[in-house]
């Protein structure tokens, strides 16, 4: 099963999750099939901007929880969530510049990867959120460190600690997109954006976000090992799996 859609035009590609059914939750399968795109894409001369988005009525909405279930060892579930880990920092740490075009629904995990994008645009109809907490679950550490940088720490426990959701211009208005424009429009404002920073040489974007990044790079590799131990403690905690189990069947009511 492909579960994503790739397309490249004058130096722009477009970076699509296609599992629309599930509204793009991520499952192990996605999340290799993303790492090693953008392994491939990393070294695409003729890419020089990034877009990514998501098929149907989400961008993302975060970790697929049969997955989650899945996990009936603790060495699972920390293999499980390096996997996640790794793969957001390949986003980051891509050479070329990432713009996440957020349309519809973008929850938890989801969302945290287009935290790892470098620029992020709404429609007036996206919502996020961070549900983890109310499922006994932690967002993983590089979508917690991208999230603090970009807020701060108290707009963050905010988020994180309420896992309330947000809406269109309320997300502009926190500080995790930069602007909010109509769904038909989405992808043509983001490609206005690539185009723009595509006058610069590729060297110079490069080098500007590695400068940019340096001390978030030096924060999540601090973090990481200690927090993919953390959620392997909790996904085999009696709370998770009633929690988890719980949630999934309300879904299917």
């Amino acid at each position: 099963m492909h579960y994503l859609k790739y397309s490249l035009q004058e130096g722009i590609g477009i970076l699509s999750f296609n599992r629309s059914e599930k509204y793009n939750a991520f499952n192990t399968d996605l999340l290799n099939q993303l790492s090693d795109k953008l392994d491939k894409l990393n070294k695409d001369s003729q890419l020089k901007v990034l877009i990514i988005t998501g098929e149907g009525k989400a961008f993302s909405s975060g970790v697929d929880l049969k997955s989650l279930l899945e996990l009936d060892t603790v060495e699972k579930a920390r293999e499980f969530a390096l996997l996640l880990e790794s793969t957001s920092e390949k986003i980051y740490n891509f050479s070329k510049p990432v713009i996440a075009a957020i349309n519809g629904l973008a929850l938890g995990g989801g969302f945290g990867y287009a935290t790892a994008c470098d620029i992020r645009v709404v429609t007036d109809e996206t919502k996020i959120g961070y549900p983890a907490v109310k499922l006994g679950a932690i967002l993983p550490a590089t979508c917690t460190v991208y999230l603090k940088n970009i807020l701060g720490e108290g707009k963050t426990k905010d988020l994180l600690l309420t896992g309330r959701m947000l809406k269109g211009k309320e997300i502009v208005e926190m500080g995790l997109a930069s602007a909010s424009v109509s769904t038909d429009n989405l992808l043509e404002y983001c490609k206005k954006l690539a185009t723009q920073m595509m006058e610069a040489p590729a060297l110079a974007l490069d080098y500007t976000k590695r400068t940019v990044s340096f001390g978030t790079r030096l924060e999540i590799e601090a973090a990481k090992l200690y927090a993919a131990d953390n959620f392997a403690f909790l996904s085999q905690t009696t709370e998770w799996r009633k929690r988890m189990n719980d949630f999934a069947n309300k879904k299917t009511k």
